[in-house]
């Protein structure tokens, strides 16, 4: 059984989650919180996409053609020459044969597992994965079971699932160590790439790009709503694959998909990635900057490029503190309780949008945060 973290995400108030509350605007590097403007470093708009002004204009453009929602499942009438275009440039993006568009992030790894439990009897889960990764893998009905460390052993039909970059603990799974196992009788390989896409590898084409893994068996899940800045989930690998998830896979034939809106949104995301190089350039400086700031305070961040890193305190209380004090000086820097098993921690998330001298503001509120601590 997969272990069950004690964790929980805030408890709400009057159906507004514990914490600042809504935020009342937002760009690329500030929000407006309580009424007042703040530098925020949170979420996951790693290369700023999200407030583009290229992006935002094909969302505005396709809306006034399509409306606002697909309206009907991607297998009767919901399909527009968006969704194909999206699904033909992320295959390109990645590097891989097809790509499928699903509803969400979060359903992208139901509708790979439910693809692939005809073929299997067991599904290998890496310790910390995202609750979709969980969640999918026990709705399968398969055996499951949970591992860490190094590769896993296995026999007769398994496949293994994992993310490919776990932000908030700092680390990547090993692939190069996994991949093989594909060559050794693992039926296949789920790599759950939401915060990987976009920020790892030569180009941030991913874990995958990172690692320069690639195989017949390698299934590619992720989001759109992340690196990328639009909205909708994805599975991608082998034409085969892709098209038995097509029609096999009820997580994809009983969702509504995104709307067209939001699916140009996301090639034009694509179309920037691809020629400015410079964005994701930015984003490993800001990375480099927050790492060195870190380490001046006693604290240490992963040594790849991940845009996010964390700060336990000593509890809860001292981490609320932290939390408001940095609000107070004008920084957004949420206290996390999520369940991925960490426990509760302030995240700092990083973007291309980040100029030196946010950085410096950063580092300077930190210093006080950290005092004593």
């Amino acid at each position: 059984m997969l272990h069950e973290s004690s964790e929980r995400t805030p408890r709400a108030r009057d159906g507004v989650p514990r914490g600042v509350g809504p935020l009342e605007r937002t760009s690329a590097v500030t929000a407006i919180v309580r009424g007042r403007e703040v530098l925020w470093f949170a979420g996951c708009d790693y290369l700023g996409l999200a407030h583009h002004p290229d992006v935002v204009a094909a969302l505005v453009a396709e809306a006034r053609v399509h409306g606002v929602s697909a309206s009907a499942s991607p297998t009767t009438t919901g399909t527009s020459p968006a969704h194909v275009e999206l699904e033909t440039r992320l295959a390109r993006f990645l590097g891989v044969e097809s790509a499928l568009l699903v509803a969400d992030g979060y359903l992208s790894n139901l509708v790979a597992l439910q693809a692939l439990a005809p073929e299997l009897d067991e599904l290998l889960v890496a310790s910390g994965s995202h609750v979709s990764v969980q969640d999918a893998a026990r709705a399968t009905g398969l055996d499951v079971r949970e591992w860490s460390g190094g590769p896993p052993s296995f026999e007769g039909r398994s496949a293994i699932a994992t993310d490919g970059l776990f932000p908030s603990a700092g680390r990547v799974a090993p692939l190069d160590e996994l991949v093989p196992l594909l060559d050794r009788g693992l039926a296949a390989l789920v790599v759950d790439d939401c915060h990987g896409l976009g920020v790892l590898g030569a180009r941030g084409r991913g874990t995958c790009e990172h690692f320069g893994a690639r195989h017949a068996r390698l299934v590619i899940t992720g989001t759109l709503s992340k690196a990328l800045g639009a909205f909708g989930g994805f599975v991608a690998g082998r034409r085969a694959f892709v098209a038995a998830a097509r029609e096999h896979a009820h997580a994809f034939a009983g969702a509504t998909p995104i709307p067209p809106a939001l699916a140009r949104a996301a090639i034009a995301a694509v179309d920037v990635v691809e020629r400015e190089p410079a964005r994701l350039a930015r984003l490993r400086a800001n990375i480099a900057r927050l790492r060195g700031a870190l380490a001046r305070h006693g604290r240490v961040m992963s040594e790849f490029d991940n845009p996010v890193a964390t700060i336990a305190l000593k509890d809860a209380a001292a981490m609320e503190h932290a939390h408001e004090l940095l609000l107070d000086l004008g920084l957004l820097v949420p206290f996390v309780q999520y369940p991925d098993g960490l426990g509760g921690y302030l995240r700092i998330a990083l973007s291309a949008e980040h100029a030196p001298e946010h950085l410096d503001r950063l580092e300077a509120g930190l210093a006080r945060v950290l005092v004593g601590a």
